[in-house]
């Protein structure tokens, strides 16, 4: 199995612990794939150091500048990736995810459909399926 985390900010440790706590599995390929705005994931993997505790082999990757949708789904693609992780930022009073552009982009997106799973600070679309 193969995972896409989408980093947006480098605040992102407690999406990155519930991804890697309850999400993947032991031996999965991760891809750490950051926003663009975000410059240096070194203190964000050094909170979550070891990741040898989480036995899961890990990448680094940036989208380009002025991306969209379809470069994060081209990257999924390319990775053979079984589902994408995306950080939920902001609840509403009540307590649910508010969905943002960036995860309304990504379910809204034609060439990609999974299931949808919505956790503490994450949101998953998994069991990935590829259109053209």
């Amino acid at each position: 199995m193969t995972t896409i985390i989408l980093i947006k900010s480098d605040e992102q440790q407690p999406t990155v612990r519930e991804v890697l706590d309850s999400v993947v599995d032991p031996d999965e390929q991760i891809h750490f794939l950051r926003l663009p705005t975000v410059r240096c994931l070194g203190p964000l993997i050094q909170e979550i150091n070891p990741m040898i505790n989480y036995d899961v082999e890990y990448t680094i990757s940036c989208l380009p500048e002025g991306y969209d949708v379809s470069e994060l789904v081209e990257f999924a693609i390319e990775s053979d990736a079984n589902r994408i992780c995306i950080g939920i930022s902001e609840k509403t009073m009540t307590g649910k995810a508010r969905i943002d552009d960036l995860v309304q982009s990504v379910l809204l997106y034609e060439g990609i459909s999974g299931d949808l799973v919505v956790g503490d600070h994450v949101i998953t679309l998994e069991e990935l399926e590829y259109g053209e």
